[in-house]
Parts: C-alpha cells; sequence; structure tokens
C-alpha cells in the first residue's frame, strides 16, 4: 500500500505581468486580493478572473473592474 501525501495549495495573484505571493493562505482568494489594497489601490474594488494551473501553482488574475459612464 502507498502512502498519499497532501501538499497545501499554493497560489499566486495576478496582475497584469506582476505575479505577487499569497498574502495570507487561510483567506479566501477575494480575502486575500482586498489584502493588496494598501499597496495596490485599484484592487480593493477588483474583479478576480478563473483560476489556472501553471507548474503546480494556482494563479488568479486579478482585473480591474468595468469603466462606469454617466449617461
Amino acid at each position: 500500500m502507498t502512502a498519499l501525501t497532501v501538499q497545501p495549495l499554493i497560489r499566486r495573484f495576478q496582475i497584469g505581468s506582476l505575479e505577487l505571493p499569497d498574502p495570507a493562505p487561510s483567506l479566501s482568494p477575494h480575502e486575500a486580493v482586498k489584502a493588496f489594497a494598501p499597496t495596490y489601490p485599484h484592487c480593493a474594488n477588483a474583479l478576480l478572473g478563473e483560476p489556472y494551473e501553471r507548474d503546480g501553482v494556482w494563479v488568479y488574475p486579478i482585473e480591474k473592474p468595468p469603466v462606469k459612464t454617466n449617461g
């Protein structure tokens, strides 16, 4: 019988070409993005894209919210 090993999920957050490490693995992805807001203010209202796997790491794209226009 073989033993199974469980590895923690590694997340990274991508803003354009910049890739940021997970600020707090215990938080949900949406809460983790909000934790970037003091350094990256647009993250306060950012949208979280669909995650994809790359080299054993889950990458979450952070997208800017749509521009609101009056009229």
